[in-house]
């Protein structure tokens, strides 16, 4: 939900797509998060059947590393999430320490 002043005035429906690290410099997929509700899991699971059957490592496996631009790693990462698993944006949202959880939108609707 998205709200201002403390009217909301748009409700989504969310998938976690994973998380930067600043200190660890990588991207941990939200389906290899075990302090995540599994419910929020099923896109990223999604994207890791499609990087297993398609042999692409970056989405197979748990880690991906990449120090130099840790940021457009998320976000490119998150936008793979939107392709394969036809969603209709991504959102970034800072986390303390560094990095960034990343969510993908399944919906995006006007509150009533």
């Amino acid at each position: 939900m998205f709200s201002k002043d403390g009217a909301i005035n748009v409700i989504t429906e969310i998938q976690i797509a994973g998380s930067t690290n600043v200190k660890a410099q990588n991207w941990l997929w939200a389906w290899a998060n075990s302090n995540l509700p599994d419910s929020l899991l099923r896109d990223a699971k999604l994207v890791r059947f499609f990087g297993e059957k398609n042999g692409i490592d970056e989405l197979a496996q748990a880690y991906v590393i990449d120090g130099d631009q840790l940021e457009v790693l998320g976000w490119e990462l998150a936008a793979v999430t939107v392709r394969i698993c036809d969603a209709v944006g991504a959102y970034r949202s800072p986390r303390g320490e560094g990095g960034a959880l990343y969510y993908v939108f399944k919906t995006i609707n006007w509150a009533s």
